[in-house]
Formats: C-alpha cells, structure tokens, sequence
C-alpha cells in the first residue's frame, strides 16, 4: 500500500483489501490485487474522514480553510487576470438552514478539492 508514500496516517486505512474486482458504469470487470507482494494491501479509506484528513493537512500547510457553499466562478479573460470565485460564507453558522453571506475571492489558481461530489 502507498500509505507512506503519500505520509497518511495509518489510521485512515478502514479495511485493508488483497483482491477486488472493480466494476464500471458500461458493466467491464477489473480484477485489482494479483501482482501484490506478500506484505501489501489495497488501503480503503472512507471518503469523509480522508477529505477531512486532507484539508486539515492544507490548513497545516499554509492554505486558507474557508467553511462556505460554492456558487459560481467567473473565469479570465486574459492572462493578467484573476478568477473569481463566488460563494456563501457559513462562518459560524448552525443547522440546516445556514444561508451564509455572499462573498467574492479573486485566486490565480482553482483546485477542486471538496469531495467526490464537487460543485467546482
């Protein structure tokens, strides 16, 4: 497993796997796991405790953590321009009914890295 490689905590791992077969939306089978070392696994880690692993790391290293609701984004138009990202800010806010303030952010660079249901 690249547990190590990638300096995750062990802890994340939530079921180490030795074979596997993955299926694809069209119905094609992959067999995963047959040129694995004695030693070696498929680390299965779930999704919210890596996110969250993840963008605490961010923070760690220097990343502003904003909690807010992506909106839009407005891209360049030229090279000497920024994109501009649109969301609602929920800063302290509770419960289901957050509706946040809206907020703008002018950023040269966009990685989407909310979770496998980014809106970005």
């Amino acid at each position: 497993c690249m547990i190590e490689e990638f300096d995750l905590s062990a802890d994340l791992v939530d079921r180490k796997v030795r074979k596997m077969t993955m299926i694809s939306p069209t119905n094609k089978e992959v067999q995963i796991g047959q040129t694995l070392k004695d030693d070696e696994y498929i680390g299965m880690v779930r999704r919210e405790v890596l996110d969250d692993f993840l963008r605490n790391r961010a923070g760690e290293n220097g990343a502003k953590l904003i909690n807010g609701l992506f909106m839009g984004m407005t891209l360049p138009t030229s090279k000497d321009e920024s994109y501009v990202l649109t969301y609602n800010d929920l800063e302290g806010q509770e419960g289901n009914a957050r509706k946040g303030v809206k907020k703008t952010l002018e950023v040269d660079v966009v990685i989407g890295a909310d979770g496998a249901n980014s809106r970005v």
